[in-house]
């Protein structure tokens, strides 16, 4: 994977790019402050400050980041995935992935990102307790799935309905502790709201695509995968390429623009 160095400012607008109402949501505006590899980000700051171009043009780059699974929708996905040639990055429930582990496995095997979201994906377990340790556990049991079925011990997670505004610094401090970087998003597809209608997911992503380097928030959902075959269309369109999370390039999308996750 290209290496992109990149101070982008992503902003979240009120319509467009909401984040209200979202399961996965906090309404917080997120900013994408630069790509770099890990250990060096001290002295890539230093060194750019604008997107990487090639042949003077900049580069822009779109993450499909698919949550809630694996689930029954899995397998198409991946089929249409592979269909276009597209890595992408999946963020699993440990409950799920005990139900649906040869999803995991062809994740793995495809080259996708398999992320953690949790065991449960519930807010009280999660963020109610009085700290971080039931929500460093429950990444800590998936991570240990996903390792189980796969012998690879992901390291990148999506804290179930954005990081913000639950998860506090000393919350944070925690996570990365625990050897954790985590991802919210830079554009929400809206698929978790609009049930059964994949037109309104695609024209939810055609408002939102605005930046040269988008994290879009996806579901593994029915509506999603209706809706993404015109979803990478339109964002092909556009001039975008197509990454997967690449431990070796971690950049921050945080909401609290946190760089030590």
């Amino acid at each position: 994977m290209l290496m992109l160095l990149v101070a982008v400012g992503v902003g979240i607008y009120a319509g467009a790019k909401s984040l209200l109402g979202s399961d996965s949501a906090s309404g917080s505006e997120l900013i994408v402050t630069e790509v770099v590899p890990f250990g060096t980000a001290a002295q890539v700051s230093q060194e750019k400050e604008s997107p990487k171009e090639y042949n003077g043009l900049t580069r822009k780059v779109a993450y499909l980041t698919f949550d809630d699974g694996p689930s029954k929708y899995s397998n198409d996905m991946m089929d249409l995935l592979d269909k276009h040639n597209i890595k992408a990055t999946y963020f699993m429930l440990g409950d799920n992935m005990r139900q649906y582990p040869d999803a995991v496995k062809r994740m793995m095997k495809d080259g996708h990102y398999p992320g953690l979201h949790s065991m449960t994906h519930d807010y009280a377990k999660l963020y109610k307790s009085g700290g971080s340790q039931n929500f460093i556990n429950e990444f800590k049991e998936a991570q240990g799935i996903v390792e189980e079925l796969t012998g690879f011990k992901p390291t990148m997670i999506r804290a179930p309905y954005g990081s913000a505004p639950q998860i506090g610094e000393s919350f944070r401090k925690d996570i990365a502790d625990a050897g954790f970087k985590m991802w919210d998003w830079t554009l929400d597809s809206w698929d978790w709201k609009y049930i059964g209608q994949p037109n309104r997911v695609l024209e939810q992503v055609k408002v939102g695509l605005t930046e040269d380097v988008e994290v879009i928030l996806l579901h593994d959902r029915q509506q999603t995968l209706d809706a993404l075959p015109a979803i990478i269309d339109y964002i092909q369109s556009k001039g975008y390429e197509f990454e997967v999370y690449d431990p070796n390039a971690h950049f921050v999308c945080n909401f609290h623009h946190d760089k030590r996750l």
